[in-house]
């Protein structure tokens, strides 16, 4: 008997994966997504031959998710500020308002389990970044910091802020703008 296929189902299995690989990392068995899912573990294999077809899905389904919430209403036309503090507040609500797949995102990309072609796939997602790194070069605020260094400083101090306005949600609108005007600093220093 071929079983159908839903997209609720789909949605559900890839959700609680999320939630089962924040809660026991990536060594949790199938068993507990499906569980978690609420659906048969027949049914996982139905939508993932493997665990590894689902974890390397997750990410994709993630990166999707978080490049959505960080081009949402950016302005294109803004200025190189404008654009980084857009994409770093974006950033942070999305990393607080979805803990699971913040941490599994994490767990996945230091993963041996992420494949090359899934990784490389999704970096066209966040080619706004890219392009807004371009321009701070070309503006000379980034002439002596190599891109792989002011990429990872804009992920340190975002996964910082996101751990600080989780644990503080009254204070997390002052603690957005101090952390981008430390991270904006950072990047105008010709030091």
């Amino acid at each position: 008997m071929v079983r159908t296929k839903s997209e609720d189902r789909r949605t559900a299995l890839l959700d609680a994966a999320a939630e089962v690989f924040a809660a026991h990392g990536l060594a949790a068995p199938t068993a507990l997504v499906s569980k978690t899912a609420g659906v048969s573990e027949g049914s996982f294999f139905t939508y993932f031959k493997t665990k590894d077809d689902l974890v390397n899905e997750l990410y994709r389904e993630i990166r999707h998710d978080l490049a959505a919430a960080m081009v949402q209403d950016f302005p294109r036309r803004g200025s190189a500020r404008d654009r980084l503090e857009h994409l770093f507040t974006r950033w942070v609500r999305w990393g607080v308002q979805k803990p699971a797949y913040r941490r599994s995102l994490r767990l996945i990309t230091l993963s041996n389990v992420l494949r090359p072609e899934v990784r490389d796939g999704t970096q066209q997602l966040f080619a706004e970044a890219d392009r807004l790194f371009e321009d701070a070069k070309s503006q000379r605020r980034l002439e002596n910091i190599p891109p792989v260094l002011a990429h990872q400083f804009l992920k340190a101090v975002s996964e910082m802020t996101m751990d600080l306005v989780a644990a503080h949600p009254a204070q997390a609108n002052a603690l957005l703008k101090s952390a981008f005007e430390m991270l904006w600093r950072a990047y105008g220093s010709k030091g």
